[in-house]
């Protein structure tokens, strides 16, 4: 097997495997903030005594809201260069034109997502923290328009990344 093509099956399991890991921390930081806000530790209780279970809650799902927000600004701007390492080694593997464009959509998304879709939401999210449920309905309804758009765009982008690999794997056993 190529070198190049080596090294892309390695990108693309790399990147996929850290796409779906940015899934699973975006979901258990607010699992996490739901199971302290009714936590009966008594270290904690004294803490934060004086908060409402109300308050509480809030508290603990902006902590999860601000990490997730760190976490998928920085990811975003990590993708970066590896979707452009990843357009340069299908491009030195020579696994044909398909290939290159699916890394080229895949790049696209990525820069996409890191210079509009993230930085839009987070700065929706922020506006909508501690804000009633009732309230800023288009604000709310643009914020989960955008995060809909960011899982569906970032899981075509994992998909357009197993297919590339596959066509390089196949490509590669045929040379």
């Amino acid at each position: 097997m190529k070198r190049a093509t080596f090294l892309l099956l390695f990108l693309v399991g790399v990147w996929s495997g850290c796409s779906v890991f940015m899934w699973q921390v975006a979901i258990q930081n607010f699992a996490v903030a739901e199971r302290l806000s009714v936590s009966s530790d008594e270290g904690l209780r004294d803490a934060v005594q004086g908060l409402s279970a109300d308050s509480l809650r809030s508290a603990f799902r902006y902590q999860a809201s601000e990490v997730n927000r760190l976490f998928f600004r920085v990811w975003g701007w990590v993708q970066l260069p590896i979707a452009v390492s990843l357009l340069l080694l299908v491009w030195m593997a020579r696994s044909g034109t398909v290939p290159v464009v699916m890394a080229g959509v895949m790049l696209l998304i990525a820069v996409g997502l890191a210079a509009h879709v993230v930085p839009e939401t987070i700065r929706l999210g922020r506006l909508i923290d501690f804000a009633a449920e009732s309230s800023l309905p288009d604000v709310r309804n643009s914020f989960w328009a955008l995060h809909h758009t960011y899982t569906a765009l970032d899981m075509l982008k994992v998909l357009l990344g197993l297919g590339v690999a596959g066509i390089a794997w196949r490509h590669a056993r045929s040379s």
